[in-house]
């Protein structure tokens, strides 16, 4: 199934996370910016109490408007109303983790998926939620981009961190430390490339990405001397895909990529693990960095970070990167539809 974007006007979807996290915090503080952040029309899929509750604790006006179904003109003139799609939860106690509201998390993203087929919203942004949370048909998943794959028959996912000046790819996500090495093969670098090189074409107008690869090792594996992968994988693996005359450069070693200077060489940096990742675009970026999630039929982005129990309903909350997230993904369906025309 291709899923094509032909309207431009459909809202964006929210869902709801956690409820006991920090989502009602940021969905509510980006509803109120709205305005002075340009921020595109969205549908809150989650429960419309939680939002007041929420409201009312971090002493915040807020107003809106059940629905039960996505008509536009609707939801063009509700003005001041945030539009929910309410989905019921059993009441949440902020801070503290209760695996009793899964269902309704998992449900969220659920119903926010068929819209999506339905063309009733244009994207998906995926409030933070507790990877314990995330449970459907017998099967946990590590995180909501695992869970979207399995929704969106199985397509490999890749997660792009992505900022104003940094765009980064993790190879693999949530896996221990000591099993890296065995998960990185040629095949898995070739596959995440070309998926990063095609959507960064499709989604971010990059005409032909610049892309730098980095090794696993310290020092890129210092010829052999910490480690043979850069030479057995990961260097063959470059060498293919120069053959399709993909721009890409490397292994290289991460300790000295991400300085200023080299930022402006590279579109994005495809990194070995998780944290070599995450740490310089969370160091450069902080609290504005956009997960997005490559590789789908879907589009879907998701702040940076997670549920953040220790700052509910405190105002501490920055709401930033789901903005930038919500704004993001308006800029992606805009591009992906400016392609099919």
């Amino acid at each position: 199934m291709n899923l094509k974007i032909d309207n431009q006007d459909l809202p964006i979807g929210i869902t709801m996370g956690d409820p006991a996290g920090i989502s009602a915090d940021i969905t509510i503080l980006s509803w109120n910016k709205r305005k002075e952040s340009k921020i595109p029309k969205f549908i809150y899929f989650g429960n419309e109490e939680l939002l007041h509750r929420r409201a009312k604790l971090l002493n915040l006006k807020l107003e809106t408007k059940k629905i039960t179904d996505i008509d536009i003109p609707f939801i063009n003139n509700l003005d001041g109303a945030l539009p929910v799609y309410d989905i019921p939860i059993i009441k949440e106690e902020p801070g503290k983790f209760d695996k009793k509201n899964d269902e309704s998390i998992v449900e969220s993203i659920l119903i926010a998926y068929q819209k999506l087929l339905k063309n009733k919203i244009s994207a998906i942004v995926t409030n933070p939620v507790n990877k314990k949370s995330l449970n459907y048909l017998g099967k946990k998943y590590s995180g909501q981009t695992e869970l979207l794959s399995f929704l969106d028959q199985g397509k490999i996912p890749v997660m792009l961190l992505t900022s104003d000046v940094l765009k980064v790819v993790p190879l693999t996500r949530h896996i221990p430390v000591d099993k890296i090495s065995k998960i990185i093969s040629k095949d898995l670098i070739v596959n995440t490339i070309n998926i990063v090189n095609r959507d960064l074409k499709r989604y971010f107008n990059i005409s032909n990405p610049r892309i730098v690869v980095t090794g696993l090792n310290p020092h890129a594996g210092d010829g052999g001397l910490i480690g043979m992968e850069e030479i057995e994988i990961i260097e063959p693996a470059i060498m293919e895909l120069k053959k399709k005359s993909i721009r890409i450069l490397g292994p290289l070693p991460a300790d000295s990529l991400f300085n200023k200077e080299k930022l402006q060489n590279f579109d994005v940096s495809i990194c070995m693990y998780h944290d070599q990742a995450l740490i310089p675009i969370k160091t450069i970026s902080p609290f504005s960095a956009v997960n997005v999630t490559l590789g789908l039929n879907i589009i879907r982005t998701s702040p940076d970070h997670g549920t953040a129990y220790e700052i509910v309903g405190t105002g501490r909350a920055d709401p930033q990167s789901l903005i930038q997230s919500i704004i993001t993904a308006k800029l992606m369906v805009s591009n992906s539809a400016n392609k099919n025309s």
